[in-house]
């Protein structure tokens, strides 16, 4: 397949995942929203709703990559681009649908699967994207870096979920004390990630998740205030990940990514 013909699949896989999801938020596959089947398998670590308006950003910006795609199709950054991320990024298409169906038909388990693959997909889209970065074009790296450190903490929020689903009981082990675990090592491997693709975009939306985990520990909504040592390592988890985010950023020679050695 040419390049021009790669660069309208993407397109319209992307279309055709927007109108899936746009269905499964509604509530249309199932009769069930995604909201209303998180609120059922509720964890502690689980953000604020207006945290995940943050889909209306990730879906602008990949809209905007493949039409950029479409257009620049020529540009020898965008040939490559092509060439490179566009399998994996249907492949990560068919699993976001994958995932919306599995877990709008409440089947946690199997969406788990699903969400390790597409974050995995991401992630190796990040890796191709630092293989050909000149360190001039930023909307790619942008976007990747932000949609798969999204999915990121979606993951560990769906299997948590799953936990929940399944009754598991911690070996016993308060809630609390596991969700403090949970927070602490997921920046650790968000450290283990960002070494190897080194975006710096990459742990913005990680940030902002924890933010909203702080926000729904604390709200009326939530649990109220119940958690306070929770809340403060959210917090505070926010800011090292932002803190991590311009740390890159500065190695990167103030690029979102460091531009490829001649």
């Amino acid at each position: 397949m040419d390049k021009t013909k790669k660069a309208w699949v993407n397109a319209l896989f992307l279309v055709v995942t927007l109108a899936i999801n746009t269905f499964g938020a509604l509530g249309r596959i199932n009769g069930l929203s995604q909201k209303q089947i998180s609120d059922m398998y509720a964890t502690l670590i689980t953000p604020s709703p207006a945290t995940f308006s943050i889909w209306s950003i990730i879906y602008s910006l990949l809209l905007i990559s493949v039409i950029v795609m479409i257009v620049k199709k020529d540009d020898p950054y965008y040939e490559r681009a092509i060439k490179q991320i566009s399998n994996l990024f249907i492949i990560s298409c068919m699993l976001n649908i994958a995932w919306v169906v599995a877990f709008s038909y409440l089947q946690i388990e199997l969406s788990v699967l699903f969400i390790f693959g597409f974050v995995i997909t991401l992630s190796l889209i990040c890796w191709e994207l630092l293989k050909i970065n000149d360190g001039k074009h930023g909307l790619l790296p942008l976007s990747f870096g932000i949609y798969t450190g999204w999915l990121f903490i979606a993951t560990v929020v769906n299997i948590a979920a799953m936990l929940v689903k399944l009754e598991w009981n911690g070996f016993g082990i308060a809630d609390e004390i596991w969700a403090m675990m949970i927070l602490i090592i997921s920046i650790l491997l968000v450290a283990v990630v960002l070494s190897k693709i080194r975006n710096a975009a990459f742990p913005l939306p990680i940030a902002w998740a924890y933010f909203g985990i702080y926000q729904h520990l604390n709200s009326p909504e939530g649990f109220n205030g119940q958690y306070s040592l929770l809340q403060s390592i959210a917090l505070v988890g926010a800011v090292v990940l932002i803190g991590m985010a311009a740390i890159q950023f500065y190695r990167n020679d103030l690029s979102l990514l460091r531009p490829t050695k001649p």
